[in-house]
């Protein structure tokens, strides 16, 4: 009885909801929507497994077992559940079209499909006294029916080529850790960007908000929301607002749980489009300390990790030194590309050392270094290699002859090595070069002007802004994994350079290279600071400073808890967030932040007796780009009775400055007066109020992100 009943309530509310359907089917292109609406589109991807797994099980059963009936109020039960569960997901597959993210084309097919699927599975609930033959073939129309078009909702999501058979990573990628001037900079760093953070959504497979950014045609045809690259009425251009918008924001770009844009990435961008978006403009044609072009060649696109290479190529730590860096052409190539640095250090043998992968290695550069005949002769038995710098190698033409029979030779650097057009002439004759770098203090255009006539399939270029480069140290390793102190900290510091010294500070200062002291043995910590360290080497830049915040927090409130609540999308774990001493990581939706924009962040902690406090220290998260800017301002408050509160003391702290990148974590401390101990002390922490006009959310208030308390 109580089964019959369901399946009448059932069959009532398909009857209510299949007209809604598919008059929504019909007038869902020209209504408005709202972010409801979108918010309900949210649930169709979580309940479609369900009529799909029904759908097929049903299918078996009016196929194979059709001859086994089950009792007519269960089979009806069977057929009501799928009807309800398919039609809820067509509604909710409609609202999610509202987003308009996706390819139309598929998106209607898809939609169509949807209600095909809900209408098909109500008049199921109606096939009960057919006869056998029927029901098979009703249970295979409807199978056909649910494979192909649940495969089109597949393709929205994953591409049209969901069932290809995997490929090989696209060509577009195959030059992107090039470290070559005459590329363009789109070539060398901004379409990398696209093809690893962009294309997934905005590329041939799948095409949201009719956009494709694969190509530079594409991308300056732009999408439904217009150009993204011009800047009008005075805004900044629109790829600029959606990738600095905060990654919770429905627009920001790439989309949160997606891989998103580092630091160095937000900056080439920001860069590149604010001089001009230009496609043709090469990274020789700037000048030397300009910035996009620094951080141009600087670039190296991220590789994805060992674990799904599929190339099933060797792995090639073995090779590096710290001297020679050996690295794929990009991920999921066979192709590798040797650097070698520093000469002082060089020895024929790292180069013999590369001999098992000599037939992987397409590009060779060998700048500054000694080179011998022996190295030469080594060299020519590299046979794919396509492009060698030989730049300031100290060798002669006659020595480099060997190195004509690599027959795939096209791109050789020879800048420094003394030579004249007649020289140079007879060793380009009968080569497979395309392209020759060349460079000496007596070379002009006027006096190779006639070998460069003579010589139509050899491109010679005198000079390039690659001469001999100084290289910056990396940063040096701060061993300790946690932040916080219980007693003391012994902090081990670790460089890989031999010869590189290690400097550091304690004090909150920059290091520098004479009056920091040199680390030798593990440093102790036992009260909170910030431990700064640069390293040093003689011929080399200095490296980026390095830096972590150490906590000690010596009292522990009795109880804490908040008087205004954090935003719903960083609640954290509530109030326990500031003393559970679990410091929050750079991906900061990870759920251990408390995060406030729109009101100040205020609470309270208590003690049973009263507690004298010298300083608060908060562990906060900056990152501009996500318009997460530091705390303003501290102030605290004291009581005895949890009423009534004494103002104690308040800190303010300076804004972002136009010029500050700076993303990571940062400490925020305020003193106590030493007057009077309390039990009760009210904290309120102000974020800004109003973004400053250069960056591209002013106007709006900015978030801030706290995520644990400190108190000594």
């Amino acid at each position: 009885m109580q089964v019959n009943k369901i399946n009448k309530w059932g069959e009532g509310l398909l009857w209510l909801l299949n007209p809604i359907l598919i008059i929504l089917a019909i007038y869902i292109d020209s209504s408005k929507s709202n972010r409801g609406i979108e918010w309900l589109g949210k649930l169709h991807p979580l309940l479609l497994h369900f009529p799909i797994v029904l759908g097929i099980v049903i299918v078996f059963y009016l196929v194979f077992l059709s001859h086994k009936r089950l009792e007519l109020d269960l089979e009806k039960l069977l057929f009501t559940g799928n009807a309800v569960l398919a039609t809820l997901v067509a509604l909710f597959g409609l609202f999610l079209s509202k987003q308009d993210a996706y390819d139309k084309t598929i998106v209607d097919l898809h939609k169509w499909g949807g209600v095909a699927i809900a209408l098909i599975s109500w008049a199921l609930l109606y096939i009960a006294y057919l006869k056998i033959n029927w029901k098979r073939v009703i249970g295979i129309i409807y199978l056909i029916v649910l494979l192909f078009f649940t495969h089109k909702g597949a393709q929205l999501t994953h591409g049209e080529e969901v069932l290809a058979f995997p490929t090989s990573a696209p060509a577009v990628a195959q030059e992107i850790n090039k470290v070559d001037s005459s590329l363009t900079v789109y070539e060398k760093a901004i379409a990398p960007i696209f093809e690893q953070k962009c294309v997934s959504c905005h590329g041939t497979e799948k095409v949201k908000g009719k956009l494709q950014l694969n190509t530079p045609e594409f991308i300056i045809k732009g999408g439904k929301e217009g150009n993204l690259l011009n800047s009008v009425n005075n805004k900044e251009a629109l790829l600029l607002q959606r990738i600095h918008l905060p990654n919770a924001d429905e627009k920001h770009m790439p989309p949160d749980g997606k891989l998103q844009l580092s630091l160095e990435e937000l900056n080439l961008l920001n860069r590149w489009i604010k001089a001009g978006g230009d496609f043709k403009k090469k990274i020789n044609e700037l000048a030397k300390t300009d910035t996009l072009a620094l951080l141009a060649m600087a670039y190296k696109a991220p590789k994805k990790g060992d674990n799904n290479n599929k190339t099933n190529a060797p792995d090639l730590s073995t090779f590096n030194t710290s001297y020679c860096t050996v690295n794929y052409s990009y991920y999921g190539s066979e192709e590798i590309f040797v650097d070698f640095f520093q000469g002082t250090f060089y020895k024929t043998e790292s180069l013999k050392k590369l001999e098992p992968i000599k037939e992987k290695v397409v590009s060779l550069n060998m700048q500054g270094m000694p080179l011998t005949k022996e190295d030469i002769s080594i060299i020519s038995t590299f046979p794919n290699l396509r492009k060698l710098n030989l730049n300031y190698t100290q060798l002669t033409l006659n020595e480099l002859s060997p190195i004509k029979n690599l027959l795939k030779l096209k791109n050789i650097s020879i800048c420094g090595i003394d030579l004249n057009p007649a020289t140079l002439a007879t060793f380009i004759e009968k080569s497979p070069f395309s392209i020759v770098h060349i460079w000496n203090n007596n070379a002009t255009e006027k006096e190779y002007a006639s070998l460069m006539a003579n010589n139509q399939k050899t491109k010679i270029i005198i000079g390039d802004n690659l001469n001999d480069q100084i290289l910056q140290l990396t940063s040096p390793i701060i061993e300790q994994d946690s932040s916080i102190i219980v007693t003391h900290l012994d902090v081990s510091l670790k460089h890989f350079m031999k010869g590189a010294i290690v400097r550091y500070t304690n004090d909150g200062s920059d290091p520098d290279s004479i009056n920091s002291p040199i680390y030798t043995k593990k440093i102790l910590i036992t009260k909170s600071g910030i431990l700064k360290t640069k390293a040093y080497k003689q011929g080399w830049h200095s490296s980026d400073i390095t830096e972590k915040t150490f906590y000690k927090s010596e009292i522990h409130p009795d109880s804490i808890f908040l008087v205004t609540h954090p935003d719903k999308k960083y609640m954290g774990k509530g109030a326990k967030t500031l003393i559970d001493y679990e410091l929050g990581e750079q991906n900061f939706s990870g759920g251990k932040w408390l995060a406030y924009k729109d009101s100040n962040m205020v609470f309270v902690t208590s003690f049973v007796e009263p507690k004298q406090l010298n300083k608060a220290s908060f562990n906060a998260f900056i990152d501009m780009g996500a318009y997460i800017f530091p705390i303003i301002s501290i102030k605290m408050e004291g009581s005895n009775d949890g009423k009534i509160f004494k103002y104690l003391n308040e800190a303010t702290f300076p804004s972002l400055e136009k010029t500050n990148k700076f993303r990571g974590n940062k400490s925020f401390s305020c003193t106590f007066p030493k007057d009077k101990a309390y039990k009760f002390y009210r904290f309120t922490l102000l974020n800004v109020k109003k973004i400053p006009k250069w960056h591209p959310g002013k106007g709006k208030p900015a978030w801030i992100f706290v995520d644990e308390l400190f108190l000594d």
